[in-house]
């Protein structure tokens, strides 16, 4: 049996992966990502460069876009290390606002004031600012003005009723973030859903490293896999293993957008 690819746990270690409970769905998204094999050939080659100041300033890259980013994400860094900076054309949740140069003091947003938090990629076009933990995110797209120079009036862009539902979650999300300086549980639930996607990365990763469904079915689910005739004594392992294997299968070949919509 082979070894994971680099950055990539192994399998067999469930603490390796016990991080993951407190991901979020762009959490889960990433780590399907980073384990693209045309990704990381994509993303070790363009080498992103960063800088502080103070927030982490990333220069946007059209070669990202396919992948659904609006710059590079180093592939070797899990989740709660990595910070991608997703697209509108895979992640609704997205706010976009404009910068106004009055308002008073007290409402001002200001940068400094959450840098620990803060990623923004630079385009020719808008700033797309990202706040995160690296377990919970709020994504925001500056469309005229920027936030590099001080504090700055947020005039929010909410329009219509078709598409209003993910960037007023975003807004909501900011508001309590910048009120208390924390991400809020109540609007940053964990994912419910977390331990069947835990299992199908590690499945994901098993097949990788050559297991077989035995192998993976008696590490993950029973212990009854083990046995010589198990396909036939054990027919619910062998079908629960078989839709894990599919699942794995269909989000390493792109399946992470349906995570992010």
């Amino acid at each position: 049996m082979g070894r994971p690819p680099e950055g990539l746990p192994d399998w067999r270690d469930a603490a390796a992966y016990a991080r993951l409970l407190r991901a979020s769905r762009t959490g889960f998204a990433w780590e399907w990502l980073r384990r693209n094999p045309a990704y990381r050939r994509a993303a070790k080659a363009a080498a992103p460069v960063r800088t502080d100041r103070p927030a982490t300033i990333v220069a946007a890259d059209p070669r990202a876009a396919p992948f659904g980013l609006h710059a590079f994400e180093a592939p070797d860094a899990p989740v709660p290390f990595a910070r991608p900076v997703w697209t509108r054309g895979v992640l609704p949740r997205i706010l976009e606002a404009r910068i106004d140069p009055g308002g008073a003091d007290d409402d001002r947003f200001d940068l400094a004031r959450l840098d620990r938090l803060a990623t923004i990629v630079q385009a020719q076009g808008p700033e797309h600012l990202l706040l995160s933990d690296g377990y919970r995110a709020v994504r925001m797209d500056v469309i005229a003005g920027t936030l590099l120079r001080g504090p700055a009036l947020l005039r929010y862009e909410l329009h219509g009723f078709s598409d209003v539902d993910g960037p007023l979650l975003a807004l909501r999300r900011l508001l309590a973030l910048w009120r208390s300086g924390r991400f809020s549980q109540l609007l940053h639930p964990l994912e419910a859903r977390a331990h069947r996607w835990i299992q199908m990365l590690r499945a994901h990763d098993a097949l990788v490293c050559g297991a077989s469904q035995r192998e993976i079915a008696g590490e993950l689910l029973s212990t009854e896999a083990a046995g010589v005739r198990w396909r036939v004594n054990a027919p619910s392992i062998r079908s629960r293993v078989q839709r894990l294997v599919r699942g794995a299968r269909r989000m390493a070949s792109g399946g992470q957008c349906s995570l992010l919509r």
